[in-house]
């Protein structure tokens, strides 16, 4: 399974890709799904790679979000 992340900078995105790599690295066995590839999407990373994550990507985690606005 190829899973998109953004905001995977941000508390729970952080630790969710930490879990999945966990998972895809084979040292967390307490999970029954295979994670091939994990797509790490922030505020900076390159906007046109979004639309390719998307494109490839089995699943989505939506984090992304302002929790302290100015």
């Amino acid at each position: 399974m190829k899973v998109l992340i953004t905001g995977a900078k941000g508390f729970v995105g952080r630790n969710l890709v930490a879990s999945l790599e966990n998972i895809r690295d084979g040292k967390d066995r307490t999970r029954d799904i295979a994670v091939d590839e994990i797509y790490e999407y922030d505020i900076d990373t390159e906007p046109s790679l979004l639309d390719e994550y998307c494109r490839d990507c089995d699943f989505v985690f939506n984090l992304a979000g302002v929790n302290r606005p100015k």
